[in-house]
This record gives C-alpha cells, structure tokens and sequence, in this order.
C-alpha cells in the first residue's frame, strides 16, 4: 500500500472515529453533524448566511434551511444589522450554552483525557504532523479553485 493510501486510510478511521463519538452526543440533544457544523461556525461570532455557507462549504440554501429549523427550535436567532437593514446575521442564543456540557468534543478536557496516555514528544508529533497536513491540504484544496 503506498504512502498516501496510509493516510487517506489513517484519515478517514479518525473521521469515523470523531463522527462516532460525535454521534452519540449530538444524538443525545437531537441534533446533525451539518446544525453543529452551522452552530460552531457562530459560536464566537455573528455570520451571515454567505459567510456560514462558505465556511461549512454547503449551498447557501442548505445552510438557509439548516438555520430555519435551529431558528424554530431555539437554537440561533436571525438579526437585522442595524446600520444596513438587508444584512441578516446568524448568532448562537443562550440555548447552546444550557447544553455545552454535553458536548463533549467542544471540551478542552475531552481532549485531554482522550489523549492522556500520549507523552509530550508524541503529542509535539502529532501536532507538527497534522498541521503540515492541513497546510498541504488546504493548498491542494486553494489550487483547484
């Protein structure tokens, strides 16, 4: 097996690995992996629907829906800017705070303890590995289009 099969194939168990226990969390709150996506997009801060379509990389109408049922379950709220009233931002209500323990991949310490057994070198590792990879990736990626 080449090289870049070991890491398409190292990628995609850790995919599987991260959506199960992902899974299990979202499912407990009722909630998809593409409405956390949209969720995490402004947690920190307002979008637009543009801005959250561009980042999650869906349609502007995938997200426009995924945002109309998190707005009719209380999830996030539209806003009008108040300085150019067709801007319509996306922010994160305080629903999402009530449930944050329970969502454990957005914990610090999820990580931590996932991890713990892994010494500082293997973590520095890991690290500088996965960045190269992403930075690579993210190139490949800006190329194409």
């Amino acid at each position: 097996m080449s090289r870049a099969m070991q890491i398409g194939n190292s990628i995609r168990k850790l995919t599987k690995i991260f959506n199960a226990t992902m899974g299990k969390d979202l499912k407990e709150i009722g909630l998809t992996t593409p409405q956390i996506a949209t969720i995490g997009q402004v947690y920190f801060e307002r979008k637009t629907i543009g801005q959250i379509s561009e980042c999650t990389q869906l349609s502007y109408s995938t997200v426009s829906g995924i945002i109309d049922r998190l707005e009719r379950d209380g999830w996030l709220e539209r806003v009008r800017d108040e300085s150019d009233r067709r801007i319509v931002w996306i922010r994160r209500t305080s629903k999402i705070e009530a449930v944050k323990e329970k969502l454990h991949f957005f914990q610090e310490s999820f990580y931590e303890n996932l991890l713990a057994d892994l010494n500082q070198e293997e973590l520095d590792t890991i690290i500088r590995s996965l960045d190269l990879l992403t930075t690579y990736l993210e190139k490949k990626v800006e190329e194409k289009t």
